[in-house]
């Protein structure tokens, strides 16, 4: 077990290519020899702070400040706690269904051919099913970011996660152009990933009440690469457990990309919400995923 202050989705590859690459050796009979060592923490903190002073962040919270101007509550009722005050070992329930490779094969192909990410069209499933369960219109939820990108963060065995909030607006009951804004909406959002949400939650600029910040949903792509866990001698297998373990608020959607499908995994906080509203949110996804992406303009 690890906690999340020390290891995040992007630190497992790592862990299991040196595990992989330890035991080996030690089968062997041999100490494990690494082409190349792992970055020191000082390292990674100077990285973090070099990058950190190359950023623009005036103009980044100048963007989140007009951005999440105006952001509405998320539903009615709901948690009213603070995220930072939301304690994460509450009980837990969660819920999984399959997106089949069908699916998957149809939005990949046309992601390719209108240039979206993979992220974007599931983000836009989780807006969706927020907007038929809440009848609002305009949808906020946190991202979770991975701050790598770097030769030094990129090797580290490290947390980097970060919250940025991606404000979903609808523009009319069929909005053919709902995955293409969220494409161009997380871009941005990547772009201001310098300034996390938290920052921006006590801007007094960016004018969100603590009741805002409370009401709003986790949206997690786990798009790292999950490599099998291979001990000579050993037979390993993927567990994925029924709901996400360290979740605070009340509400976290998670996609879990395998080869040719995908898991969408709604974990709740029974303290917060009722188990029907996991297995009704994954509905509303796996009805908007299904029903795959809007014709091109002029078919």
């Amino acid at each position: 077990g690890i906690h999340h202050i020390a290891f995040d989705g992007w630190s497992h590859t790592l862990l299991v290519h040196d595990l992989t690459h330890a035991y080996t050796a030690r089968l062997a009979g041999k100490a494990p020899e690494w082409d190349h060592p792992a970055p020191t923490l000082r390292q990674i903190h100077d990285e973090y702070a070099r990058l950190r002073d190359a950023a623009d962040l005036p103009a980044q919270r100048a963007y989140w400040r007009g951005q999440l101007h105006g952001l509405p509550r998320q539903g009615d009722g709901g948690p009213t706690v603070s995220l930072e005050q939301a304690l994460a070992w509450g009980p837990k329930a969660g819920h999984t269904v399959t997106v089949p490779p069908e699916v998957m094969q149809r939005w990949d192909r046309a992601a390719r051919e209108h240039r979206f990410s993979r992220s974007s069209y599931f983000v836009a499933a989780f807006a969706t099913a927020l907007r038929a369960v809440h009848q609002q219109d305009d949808i906020g939820l946190l991202m979770v970011v991975a701050k790598r990108g770097s030769r030094v963060l990129d090797s580290a065995f490290t947390t980097r996660l970060n919250l940025n909030c991606v404000r979903v607006r609808f523009d009319g009951p069929q909005d053919d152009k709902l995955v293409l804004r969220v494409h161009e909406t997380v871009a941005d959002l990547m772009r201001a990933q310098d300034v996390p949400f938290a920052e921006t939650a006590d801007d007094p600029a960016a004018g969100l009440s603590s009741e805002v910040v409370a009401s709003l949903p986790t949206f997690v792509y786990q798009d790292n690469v999950v490599l099998p866990l291979d001990l000579p001698g050993c037979r390993t297998e993927e567990v994925v457990d029924p709901y996400a373990r360290e979740v605070s608020n009340g509400l976290t959607v998670e996609v879990l990309p395998r080869a040719d499908h995908a898991l969408l995994r709604v974990t709740i906080r029974t303290d917060y919400l009722p188990y029907r509203f996991a297995e009704e949110l994954n509905g509303h996804m796996l009805r908007f995923l299904e029903a795959g992406p809007a014709p091109a303009p002029g078919r």
